[in-house]
């Protein structure tokens, strides 16, 4: 097994900043009991400069697909975000593009531009004018609304994506009227799977509601969680099944026989298979890094990560190698064999 190099490479997924406009309570930006976690955020962009630099024509090239739908920010927040797209398309024409937002920043015009270039958009809205901002904080309805209009006008390819909770599992069937009568292509729900996950310091939580500003975000009874893995694991904290150690992760990163293999690029520079394996220095994988400059962009070429300690190791633990060591995230995640 190979696993990922730059010559079989198909698919990145670029977290283009670590910014984002709104404040989604759930999201990794903040800790388990609320608090923003600015260590990790509104600090870095991921230049134009720096992808060509960095990717270059030859990969870039070479790919069926790029998106941008990160951990700790929304790609829209990137200044360059429009003239990186621009890049992407003249330098291969027939590239997938894609980004995922929350709709809320920037300005019609700037969304028009996208169409323009055919990049498709997944918009997280949760819910209606009454509700969208409750999960969504300081998401303003009329500009998403003028933002989503101006790109959908344009020719726009654009997909909703709603998160439920109890205050919007009524509103699920207006959500899918008003996005056809908006022009989306599609519509799809889901529960949001951190009501029950490992927190920053490994404790299983799991939690029916949160408060947030005065008010509680209450897990709907409609949806459960997404299922974890292929393997029939309903539950990341059951971790004692016997094919944890033996059976090879199927590893939908590396899904050689569709021709997707991908890579993520956080914004702060760090490579991994997948955006699910989160902070590397501070999840599972710390356990496998012996020297965080060789698998960070800013500091080793892609190359160099590629073939390096860390993405050798991970395909060790993938295939179930022995006495190698496998990530909890990879097994819940992508499932066994």
């Amino acid at each position: 097994m190979s696993y990922i190099t730059t010559n079989n490479i198909t698919s990145i997924n670029a977290e283009l900043t670590d910014y984002c406009n709104a404040a989604c309570p759930m999201c990794a930006r903040y800790f388990i009991d609320g608090a923003l976690n600015k260590k990790r955020v509104n600090s870095n962009h991921t230049t134009l400069a720096f992808l060509k630099d960095k990717i270059g024509n030859n990969i870039v090239s070479q790919l069926k697909r790029f998106t941008s739908c990160g951990n700790l920010g929304d790609g829209a927040m990137n200044p360059e975000c429009l003239e990186i797209y621009q890049w992407l398309r003249a330098v291969n024409p027939n590239l997938n593009l894609h980004l995922h937002s929350n709709g809320g920043a920037r300005t019609p015009e700037f969304w028009r531009e996208m169409a323009k270039i055919k990049v498709s958009v997944t918009f997280a809205i949760d819910g209606l004018e009454d509700t969208n901002h409750l999960y969504r904080r300081n998401v303003r309805w009329s500009k998403l609304m003028a933002n989503i209009k101006a790109f959908t006008d344009a020719g726009g390819n654009a997909g909703w994506a709603m998160l439920i909770f109890k205050h919007n599992e009524s509103q699920i069937e207006q959500c899918r009227s008003l996005s056809r009568t908006l022009g989306f292509s599609s519509f799809g729900i889901q529960q949001s799977s951190r009501w029950a996950d490992f927190d920053y310091i490994g404790n299983w939580k799991e939690m029916e509601k949160i408060p947030v500003d005065g008010y509680f975000l209450e897990k709907s009874s409609q949806l459960s969680a997404p299922s974890i893995g292929s393997g029939g694991n309903s539950s990341k904290a059951n971790i004692t099944k016997n094919d944890f150690a033996t059976k090879k992760i199927n590893c939908k990163s590396y899904d050689i026989k569709n021709n997707h293999v991908e890579i993520y690029i956080a914004a702060n520079g760090d490579v991994s298979p997948c955006c699910w394996l989160g902070n590397l220095n501070q999840h599972e994988s710390k356990n496998i890094i012996k020297d965080y400059n060789k698998v960070n962009l800013r500091h080793s070429t892609l190359q160099e990560i590629l073939n390096g300690d860390y993405f050798q190791e991970l395909e060790k633990g993938i295939r179930g190698a022995e006495n190698s060591y496998r990530l909890h995230t990879c097994y819940f995640t992508c499932g066994v064999e």
